[in-house]
């Protein structure tokens, strides 16, 4: 009983500060002066929004994520290994990706994809990395938003200023990952 209450209670606060929050962010760090060392190690993939329901298609297949950031020899790469559990036959999918950053710009390129950018916004006390994912040009069009977090778990705070953000950029598609079961481990 009194936890319901005390979620309601958060609830209506987190509601109260989305009305009296403005869409301005001021988290946003340039690619090239991220701090790797502090940034890398485990992150869990925890919800996203996008611009519209076809670009969540593919990530609706997921049950829960595990993701390993580690700078690369080369200064200027960043690779990312994740292990991505399906919904519909919980198995894990290893993949991995490179991201290349250069100091003359705000965003990182992923290898392989030139027309991709992504851009990073973070707060150093914060225990999550925002991450936006936009492509303008080529075959596909997108703009996305996704959350990672050092933990599985997800504060009502911080979905609130997650999906806050993602109004704010009229990104109006949102999922949640469902880790109806444990992520995989990634080592």
């Amino acid at each position: 009983m009194y936890q319901r209450l005390w979620s309601w209670m958060i609830y209506l606060s987190g509601l109260t500060l989305q009305l009296l929050w403005n869409c301005e962010y001021d988290d946003k760090v340039a690619a090239g002066s991220l701090n790797k060392t502090q940034y890398s190690g485990k992150w869990y993939f925890i919800m996203m929004a996008a611009d519209s329901d076809a670009s969540l298609l593919k990530f609706r297949a997921m049950d829960s994520n595990t993701f390993q950031l580690t700078p690369m020899e080369a200064e200027q790469k960043l690779l990312l290994r994740g292990e991505i559990r399906l919904s519909q036959s919980m198995k894990c999918l290893s993949r991995q990706w490179i991201y290349h950053i250069n100091n003359k710009t705000q965003e990182m390129i992923l290898e392989g994809r030139p027309y991709q950018k992504t851009e990073i916004f973070v707060n150093d006390s914060d225990d999550y990395i925002v991450l936006l994912e936009s492509q303008d040009k080529g075959s596909e069009r997108f703009q996305r938003l996704m959350l990672y977090g050092r933990s599985p778990a997800l504060t009502d705070f911080a979905r609130l200023k997650f999906e806050h953000r993602a109004k704010c950029m009229n990104l109006t598609a949102i999922f949640v990952l469902e880790q109806a079961q444990e992520p995989c481990e990634i080592s």
